[in-house]
C-alpha cells in the first residue's frame, strides 16, 4: 500500500463490480485472492434491514480458505467505504494471496456483538455476492458453495428493486 493507494480485499456485495465502482469510484480490480485461516459466513446482523451479511469469520484453520478479490482504492475513498459497510464491521488488516504472491489488504469482520447465526441474506444481496463470485472466476466449488445458501426475500419491495439493479451488467 503506497502512494496514497490502499488493497481492499472484497468477498461478499462489494465483490459486485457495479456494486464496488458506484461505491468507490477509484476502485481497480487487482485480481482474485484468498485469505486461509477463514471461512464465508453469511451471520453478521445489518443494523439497516436486520438481514444477514456476508462476514470474514476467523477459524485459525489453514484448510479453510475464503475467496474474493482485492481493489486497490483512493485512501481518500476508505471513509466513505467505512461510512457505507458501518459500525457493524470492524477494519481489519490482513495479508491475502494473489496469484500466488502475498499482499497486504484492509477488509471488513464482523463485530461479534453483530453476529446471529439463524439469520438468511436478502435474495438481491445473495444475488449480488453469487454474481460478483462468478464475475471474478472464484473457484467452482466456491460457488456451489454460495449457491447453496438460502436467502429469503425482502419485505421492502424498493429496497430489493435497488439491489436487484445493481445486477445489471455485470458477470
Amino acid at each position: 500500500m503506497h502512494d496514497g493507494l490502499l488493497n481492499y480485499f472484497a468477498y461478499g456485495s462489494n465483490l459486485h463490480p457495479q456494486r464496488m465502482r458506484a461505491r468507490v469510484p477509484s476502485a481497480q480490480p487487482l485480481g482474485c485472492a484468498v485469505l486461509n485461516g477463514h471461512q464465508l459466513r453469511f451471520h453478521k446482523r445489518s443494523i439497516k434491514d436486520g438481514s444477514a451479511k456476508c462476514d470474514a469469520h476467523y477459524t485459525g484453520h489453514p484448510a479453510d480458505r475464503l475467496y474474493g478479490a482485492v481493489y486497490r482504492i483512493a485512501a481518500g475513498d476508505k471513509p466513505a467505504l467505512d461510512a457505507i459497510e458501518g459500525t457493524g464491521y470492524g477494519v481489519v488488516e490482513q495479508v491475502v494471496l494473489v496469484a500466488g504472491r502475498r499482499l497486504p489488504v484492509f477488509l471488513y469482520r464482523a463485530r461479534p456483538e453483530c453476529v446471529a447465526a439463524a439469520l438468511a441474506p436478502f435474495d438481491w444481496y445473495h444475488a449480488l455476492v453469487l454474481s460478483g463470485a462468478r464475475h471474478h472466476g472464484l473457484p467452482d466449488g466456491y460457488i456451489a458453495m454460495l449457491e447453496a445458501v438460502s436467502a429469503t426475500a425482502d419485505p421492502d419491495p424498493e429496497r430489493a428493486a435497488a439491489g436487484f439493479a445493481q445486477l445489471r451488467g455485470a458477470g
